[in-house]
């Protein structure tokens, strides 16, 4: 028989307190159990504000959060702004068009501003004065496109809409809900596997910004490229969401998230909490999903419990750096020199606060950010998607003397644990381990050279891995080159989107009976056949055993997985 805790915690697990991503919670738990606080509070501020902004940080660190309950509130509120609330996470199902149509980026970019219309003619009923511009014709070009099925019956929408057209729009809606100006709450338009699109996704961006329409865009550090006339600061004010672990205010910002996210008395030890704190690096997802885990664990003690948390965190997340690669196959020796490359430094960092823990233990002061210059160009793009990824945070540069910047990094608190940087003992005492992360930091960073953290043989190695060309076998000479030198036939690039449609069912994340019902029963195959099909739910009705639920359950639970492979 469960005890009363057993089924307190079960029930929480069972809630909305430990689903990681906003985009699946509903409005209301958004708006009452939403970690508050300055931090969060000065960035949902910027949001509100008159001017283009854009929230800066990896997956996981709220940003769509962030994004959804500024709506909510601006919906709620009359004397806020006319909030707009449109995602952009399907992007990457416009890729193919970037290879097999010469008017992709005309494309894409009816795309972006139907679905920024489309938001505003649904959610205050405006009435359009063109039929080309009907929520009904809206609605079908948006998932035509994203189906690959753009035909030109479309060119007439394509021609109608434009940005002059969308503000015109967003104009009467202010003026019909007596609203004095909007925001555009643009969600996930780091659209960075795809650097064609995002460059005229911020063309687009400053184009919309007028004296009564601001744009708001989520983005990640690092790798975001915003284009030659696009300029950050100028353009638009970066509002920064992660937050580091160094900073002031970190536990306090964690420590709201707990208090208000999960309902239920958690049956940890406030010791471990407060480790699982550090170890999230800044990542509300991380924490709960940690939380959760430790609830979920059958270790009789808290230190097996603990360990076995953070290795699993720490698998997880190299995975999810790897798992870079498979999307672009052409990056793949540059991400794995990115994982020496950070093992290194965890390595260094840990030698030196071992020897400070050896030599001076009543003056201890911990070291977990590096201080590097002299970083080599050719190294430049594996630090950045580190940093997109979340396993490298890059503090604000320090100056080296004249004319010299100091560019300082901190590795993931995960790897920090787990190596055990910070102690030396094997056994295990939270409180103590808790007050060495959170102790004072040494006044300066580890400065190893950078040639200790990559030799200059594996710093050579930091080149694009290209597909050769298909006809003749030719290596390609340049990443942009369209044509093969040798043959003269047509390149074609690796896709991303093509990659996830051609995924065979049976290597999903489904049960063991849903796969065998779906292969024993239906046509389907790849996700492309059930992305594709007119009525997916029906057909996967066909298996003996799925009903509509369950048809309706494995149907989400594939575009769910395709969601996440594409961004």
């Amino acid at each position: 028989m469960k005890s009363t805790q057993e089924e307190l915690d079960f029930k929480a697990l069972e809630s909305h307190e430990f689903e990681e991503r906003a985009d699946y919670l509903p409005a209301d738990y958004i708006k009452d159990k939403t970690a508050k606080g300055q931090y969060f509070e000065d960035i949902q501020k910027k949001l509100f504000q008159v001017g283009a902004k854009l929230l800066i940080g990896p997956r996981g660190t709220g940003k769509t959060h962030h994004m959804r309950l500024a709506y909510l509130t601006c919906r709620e509120d009359k004397t806020k702004p006319l909030p707009i609330y449109v995602s952009f996470n399907h992007y990457l199902r416009l890729e193919t068009y970037l290879n097999e149509s010469s008017n992709a980026i005309g494309v894409f970019h009816s795309w972006v501003l139907s679905k920024i219309l489309l938001q505003c003619l649904k959610n205050y009923e405006i009435e359009p004065d063109q039929k080309e511009l009907s929520i009904e014709s809206l609605q079908e070009f948006i998932e035509s496109v994203e189906k690959q099925q753009y035909s030109s019956k479309y060119d007439e929408l394509a021609h109608t809409i434009s940005v002059e057209k969308t503000q015109s729009y967003i104009e009467k809606a202010i003026a019909k809900k007596g609203r004095k100006r909007a925001i555009l709450l643009l969600d996930d338009a780091a659209l960075t596997l795809t650097p064609e699109y995002m460059i005229e996704f911020f063309e687009i961006f400053r184009s919309l910004k007028t004296a009564h329409i601001s744009p708001k865009a989520s983005v990640y550090p690092g790798t975001t490229q915003y284009g030659p006339r696009f300029h950050l600061g100028h353009d638009a004010e970066p509002v920064n969401v992660w937050l580091s672990v160094e900073n002031p205010k970190y536990i306090d910002f964690m420590t709201a998230l707990a208090s208000n996210r999960f309902e239920s008395k958690l049956s940890i030890p406030s010791e471990i909490l407060n480790l699982f704190k550090f170890a999230a690096f800044g990542i509300p997802r991380s924490y709960i999903m940690m939380v959760r885990d430790f609830q979920q664990s059958n270790s009789t003690s808290s230190q097996s419990s603990f360990n076995k948390v953070i290795t699993e965190r720490k698998t997880y997340i190299i995975e999810e750096y790897l798992s870079i690669a498979q999307k672009l196959t052409q990056y793949d020796g540059i991400i794995q020199q990115g994982r020496v490359f950070i093992e290194r430094a965890v390595q260094i960092l840990k030698e030196i606060n071992h020897d400070r823990i050896e030599n001076s233990p009543d003056n201890f002061e911990k070291t977990i950010t590096l201080g590097l210059t002299g970083i080599p160009q050719k190294a430049e793009r594996m630090i950045r998607f580190l940093i997109e990824a979340g396993l490298l945070f890059e503090a604000e540069p320090i100056s080296h003397g004249p004319d010299r910047k100091l560019r300082r990094f901190i590795p993931h608190t995960v790897l920090l644990f787990d190596s055990k940087v910070l102690t030396k003992s094997r056994g295990f005492n939270a409180t103590e381990l808790f007050e060495r992360f959170s102790h004072k930091s040494s006044k300066h960073p580890a400065r190893p050279s950078f040639d200790k953290l990559l030799h200059s043989n594996e710093i050579n190695t930091l080149e694009l891995n290209l597909p050769p060309c298909s006809n003749c076998g030719t290596p390609r000479m340049t990443e942009k080159q369209k044509f093969c030198h040798i043959c003269g036939k047509p390149l074609i690039d690796h896709s991303t989107f093509k990659a996830c449609m051609a995924k065979p069912l049976n290597e999903l994340p489904l049960t063991h009976f849903q796969k065998a019902a779906i292969e024993k029963y239906t046509s389907f195959k790849t996700v492309e056949d059930v992305i594709r099909s007119q009525d997916p739910a029906n057909e996967l009705q066909k298996a003996h055993g799925i009903k509509a639920a369950r048809s309706s359950d494995i149907y989400k639970r594939i575009n769910q997985w395709v969601n996440e492979f594409l961004v």
